[in-house]
């Protein structure tokens, strides 16, 4: 909530600078701060509503954490609604459609991230089946071994 404040008086500050005609570079960046402050925050809530539903807390019912999650997760969608809303029609407009442009760009790094982790995921599996490959012929080897030292040498004639 912090960050859509900071966003918002950080678009206040652009509009009251533009029409005084100071530079607004300035303001554009502490919008563009106060954003990422916000999504960076709304991960953070992510990640422990997800530590919380996998490890729900002691001694409340199972009724109360269900209302806390649902809870949690609405504040979450309220928050970036309202973000939404305000980037939409409050946002300065040679910003362009700032939403809209984030939204792509969003996808974008999550579905290059995605790959990134299937790939990595795919590498460590094929790590995993190469270790237990060496290690079952490491076995067979041994075996051998233990069979050249332990087993009668053929008669010779």
């Amino acid at each position: 909530m912090m960050a859509i404040g900071a966003v918002k008086s950080g678009v206040a500050m652009y509009k009251e600078a533009k029409s005084v005609g100071k530079e607004a570079i300035g303001v554009i960046t502490e919008i563009s701060e106060g954003l990422g402050s916000f999504f960076e925050h709304q991960e953070k809530a992510v990640e422990y509503a997800k530590e919380i539903e996998k490890n729900p807390p002691k001694g409340k019912s199972l009724q109360a954490i269900a209302l806390d999650n649902v809870l949690r997760r609405k504040k979450l969608e309220q928050a970036e609604a309202d973000l939404r809303t305000m980037l939409t029609w409050e946002a300065p407009p040679e910003l362009g459609a700032l939403w809209t442009d984030f939204q792509i760009e969003r996808a974008k790094l999550m579905a290059d991230k995605d790959k990134f982790d299937k790939a990595q995921k795919k590498r460590m599996n094929e790590k995993r089946y190469n270790l237990k490959l060496i290690e079952k012929n490491s076995s067979l080897n041994l075996q051998f071994v233990l069979r050249s030292w332990f087993l009668p040498l053929p008669a010779s004639d």
